[in-house]
């Protein structure tokens, strides 16, 4: 491996949605490590709670925890208020929060499910990213934003059902939006992802296992890792490298574009 990425994100404020767990923790982590200052959101006041104070010692910068529910514009709305009463002005936002239905037929998902997954998955990112774009605006704030996607958004074959054609909207959110974004002086981008390490990619796992008396959890992770052309599972500090490239001054011309963080999984 050759070259060595140091980022300094001191006085800079952050907020990453869905950040108590997984690839969002992983973010998060990453972002305080380089003493950004960060807004930690999920749904569960404890887990909120908890990653504060595991996340205050990693870094300089401030910690707090906003419990919000993010099928909920209202919980939307008073997460990026708290985040700007806490640190004044918002530099970069991170949409990561996202719910995985357990029915993946599209003929058998009820439009319930339907609902709760593109208010998560989709409506949650445009609206956060709306009203932090204006609060970017009215600060004159040449901020980042950065949309969690996943390559079952790109692919065309195969289920994922209502998880996949909710990561295809956030793909084509990502585009249009940037564009409207860009002439604010807001850069938009996005991270695609494959398999990596997380509570969900565990509990499908498991559920591969259950069919498969042979296999163990472990063991389905191990194979869909070393199915992958780098030969290993992703990390959540893999997608967390890219987010701090995006919202970095090294990508200051980078807009509208999804980095695939996939270890050749896009290739597939």
């Amino acid at each position: 491996m050759t070259g060595h990425a140091v980022y300094d994100y001191s006085g800079e404020s952050a907020i990453v949605t869905g950040s108590t767990s997984g690839i969002g923790r992983g973010i998060a982590e990453v972002l305080a490590r380089a003493d950004a200052n960060i807004a930690v959101n999920s749904r569960t006041e404890s887990d909120v709670e908890s990653t504060v104070v595991e996340l205050d010692e990693l870094g300089d910068g401030a910690v707090i925890g906003v419990p919000a529910d993010l099928s909920q514009p209202a919980d939307i709305e008073r997460l990026v208020d708290r985040s700007i009463a806490e640190f004044e002005e918002i530099d970069v936002l991170v949409n990561n929060a996202a719910v995985w239905p357990e029915e993946e037929s599209m003929v058998a998902a009820p439009l319930e499910d339907w609902e709760f997954t593109m208010n998560v998955n989709v409506r949650s990112q445009f609206y956060a990213s709306k009203l932090v774009a204006r609060h970017m605006i009215e600060r004159d704030v040449g901020g980042s934003i950065v949309n969690v996607t996943s390559q079952t958004g790109d692919r065309r074959t195969g289920g994922r059902g209502l998880y996949g054609a909710s990561k295809t909207a956030i793909n084509g959110l990502t585009w249009r939006m940037a564009y409207d974004l860009a002439q604010e002086g807001i850069r938009m981008n996005a991270v695609s992802t494959d398999v990596t390490v997380s509570r969900q990619l565990r509990h499908e796992a498991r559920r591969v296992a259950d069919e498969r008396p042979d296999r163990t959890t472990d063991d389905v992770l191990e194979e869909w890792g070393n199915d992958r052309p780098l030969g290993r599972l992703g990390d959540p500090e893999d997608i967390a490298n890219a987010v701090l490239y995006l919202c970095s001054d090294a990508a200051s011309y980078v807009v509208g574009t999804t980095v695939r963080v996939s270890g050749g999984g896009n290739l597939q």
